[in-house]
């Protein structure tokens, strides 16, 4: 990424001995002595949050993180990574709560992904990216554990979108772990690659998640309430449909329903959009 000696001033820089540093981080045996910060660092003092998933992560789980994550931003600070995938449902879904969301790199600023470029400026905008090398460091192969131990000593708990049967998700989990914190997980089919990560940690001993609200019992807390958004009545039709087939082709649920094919597809698209069911390719779509 180009920066100009203007963007670059914008950097904001937290000493190991400044308030709003990280005393989850102040313990470790080498900890970042310094941190670059570009957006809303008063984040850093407020409860935090870490969602996680690999960037194979599936539709429907994409989908459900995001609207996790949404629900959560109001209780907690959206803690994630920068990655496609099971990073970018969480910070979608912060964004399109209460907006506060932090994102740690996993290199200096020069490194920024840039295919997530654009999600990342707004994320600058509304909530803080952080880094905790200096602006030149180029992301290396130890990198990201590095930044995945971080992830999870920074955040009150840990909420695995997806993983496969190695990767960076799991390894936030097992800091999580080490560190006696929650680590939760989305169950998955038996036999999905996809998801054979989350249902491990939920075999170790994982919270079973399914919405926010398992995320808040855990916490002896409660959500605030928000209004739900309003189901026509072909929708309401089709989403009980889809929450008694579960995944299904767009003609078994146009015959579950009763609304006729030719207006399926449209309210289909239209619970998408409401938040309720993810598309799946091929006609085929599963509920939220």
């Amino acid at each position: 990424m180009s920066l100009n000696q203007d963007t670059i001033k914008q950097i904001v820089e937290i000493p190991l001995t400044a308030e709003l540093y990280p005393q989850e981080w102040k313990s470790l045996n080498n900890p970042p002595p310094v941190l670059y910060a570009r957006g809303n660092i008063q984040l850093l003092a407020e409860r935090k949050f870490t969602i996680v998933g690999s960037r194979r992560t599936p539709a429907p789980a994409l989908q459900a993180g995001k609207e996790i994550a949404k629900e959560l931003s109001y209780a907690f600070v959206i803690l994630t990574g920068t990655a496609d995938g099971g990073d970018s449902a969480a910070i979608e879904g912060a964004l399109a709560g209460s907006g506060r969301v932090i994102c740690l790199l996993a290199g200096g600023f020069s490194a920024i992904p840039q295919g997530n470029l654009p999600l990342l400026k707004e994320v600058e905008k509304r909530g803080l990216l952080l880094s905790y090398q200096p602006f030149e460091t180029p992301v290396r192969e130890f990198s990201y554990e590095v930044r995945n131990e971080l992830l999870a000593r920074l955040g009150e708990g840990t909420l695995v979108l997806g993983a496969a049967e190695k990767g960076g998700a799991l390894i936030t989990a097992r800091y999580a772990w080490k560190q006696k914190k929650p680590v939760f997980a989305l169950p998955y089919f038996p036999g999905s690659a996809a998801g054979v990560g989350c249902n491990a940690i939920l075999k170790a001993g994982g919270i079973l998640t399914e919405n926010a609200n398992d995320v808040a019992k855990a916490f002896q807390m409660e959500l605030k309430n928000f209004a739900k958004v309003p189901l026509t009545a072909d929708e309401e039709k089709m989403f009980t449909a889809l929450q008694t087939l579960g995944e299904a082709h767009a003609e078994e649920l146009a015959k579950a329903s009763g609304v006729p094919l030719f207006k399926a597809r449209a309210v289909l698209a239209a619970l998408e959009v409401k938040g309720a069911c993810a598309a799946l390719g091929g006609n085929r779509y599963a509920v939220i």
